[in-house]
């Protein structure tokens, strides 16, 4: 199902207690896609993705991990909530993966999915309409080795 991963585990009782306590901490809720990839999920590594939109390459190397390192999913979220980041990242935007420090976050509202450079936080790119299609994206760009 995700093929972009490096391995697939069973990780959902650990997966579903963190989303429990996120979901309660910033008032959204998790949708179903993102449960099954952390369900998965046995580290933020996942294989080079690599894709193109509008022209403007793009790669994705890792899945923002719900706990851990200073790279999860609640530290990214509360420093984007602080200055000056809060001045660039919408409220409903949530980390969902990476490449070199610069995010690809989920929409709780729209559950679009978009992308900044946080060298140029005011450009906001627009990845793909849902999750969905951001997953089915990645598993469509894995850079064969």
């Amino acid at each position: 199902m995700f093929k972009f991963l490096v391995e697939e585990i069973d990780n959902k009782e650990k997966s579903a207690e963190r989303i429990a306590y996120l979901e309660q901490k910033y008032g959204i809720v998790f949708p179903d896609i993102l449960r099954q990839l952390y369900s998965k999920l046995a580290s933020c590594d996942m294989k080079m993705c690599e894709f193109e939109i509008s022209g403007r390459h793009f790669a994705v190397t890792g899945i923002v991990p719900l706990e851990g390192e200073d790279t999860e999913f609640e530290f990214i979220t509360d420093d984007d909530r602080d200055e000056p980041m809060c001045n660039f990242i919408p409220s409903d935007w949530y980390p969902l993966a990476e490449y070199g420090g610069n995010y690809f976050y989920w929409s709780s509202n729209s559950h679009r999915v978009y992308y900044i450079d946080h060298e140029d936080v005011e450009k906001q790119v627009s990845i793909s309409d849902s999750i969905e299609a951001f997953i089915e994206l990645l598993n469509n760009s894995v850079v064969e080795e």
